[in-house]
């Protein structure tokens, strides 16, 4: 349960908040003198901090990861050498490590809230995904946006291929329709756990996006959860979900439909039980697009290859 509960918070991206206050932390012990006691506790946070600051892949600009950086060396130099610097310059290194470990959090803090998607009416939901959402094939299996169809009266068309990657899901958007005003991205896990570069992610994701984005049509896509020095990958989609004004789904509500208990085969691909709580968990980030006041449509699914 320990070892669940280190995982999600790690790759989730919250461990990096964990992190940031171990520093800041850090900071005060070190304000308050430099007994033994607290030389350890803050020797200790230091480097626990820093620890889940970088397991967490959270992928800040590269100028904010090396201010960062700069401004917590500079706060250890500074403490190393306070026997002869004035009083006033090692305060003000304390002040402006710890004022900007807060900026940080205050960056970072709005890509983990969930996104409010608009009123859209009666639209039909268009899916573009990979086994997460197409299934493997392998066991048989009513997927999750079939759930989501029966169970909330909607129409959904679901494009997802299994392996799909960002690149090839362009031919998942080829088949969509003018109808689908409402287009959910679960892709790129292939891309991160496969042999993409950030390169050539960033120019599938950006072609992708561009491919499905019309006017009148609101685009929500599920952050990837990112292993450890997978920053990159991070930026390019939390950039180009801006430069697209695409709705950017915390990463954590992905993760936490695969890391419940029996909702996976093998950590990735859904059971059944997997496919009813994914349906569960996608439906209450786009319920708020549906005008439930008024009569609706049946339900309907259709697979397009």
């Amino acid at each position: 349960m320990l070892t669940q509960w280190l995982v999600f918070h790690v790759a989730s991206g919250q461990s990096f908040f964990t992190g940031a206050a171990c520093l800041i932390v850090a900071v005060g012990l070190s304000a308050l003198g430099q007994r033994r006691q607290l030389s350890i506790g803050r020797n200790t946070l230091l480097i626990l901090g820093g620890t889940l600051v970088c397991l967490s892949a959270t992928p800040l600009p590269p100028w904010f990861e090396l201010l960062l950086l700069v401004a917590s060396l500079l706060w250890l130099v500074g403490e190393a050498s306070r026997e002869r610097l004035r009083a006033r310059l090692v305060l003000g290194l304390r002040v402006a490590v710890a004022t900007t470990w807060i900026a940080a959090i205050l960056v970072e803090l709005p890509y983990h809230l969930s996104p409010r998607v608009p009123q859209l009416g009666h639209p039909t939901l268009g899916i573009i995904g990979d086994s997460v959402t197409a299934g493997t094939g392998q066991q048989k299996v009513t997927t999750w946006p079939g759930i989501l169809a029966d169970r909330h009266s909607v129409a959904v068309h679901d494009h997802a291929q299994a392996g799909a990657n960002v690149a090839s899901a362009l031919q998942q958007a080829a088949s969509m329709t003018s109808d689908e005003r409402l287009v959910l991205l679960e892709i790129g896990g292939n891309d991160i756990l496969g042999e993409t570069t950030p390169a050539g992610f960033e120019v599938g994701l950006a072609r992708l996006l561009s491919a499905v984005c019309q006017p009148g049509r609101v685009i929500v896509m599920l952050e990837l959860p990112l292993p450890p020095t997978y920053n990159a990958y991070g930026r390019i989609q939390r950039r180009l979900a801006r430069q697209y004004k695409t709705l950017l789904v915390p990463k954590r509500v992905l993760l936490g439909v695969l890391q419940q208990q029996g909702t996976t085969m093998d950590t990735i691909h859904l059971t059944q039980a997997g496919h009813q709580h994914m349906a569960c968990t996608i439906w209450t980030i786009v319920q708020a697009a549906y005008n439930r006041g008024e009569n609706q449509p049946e339900g309907t699914r259709e697979n397009h290859p």
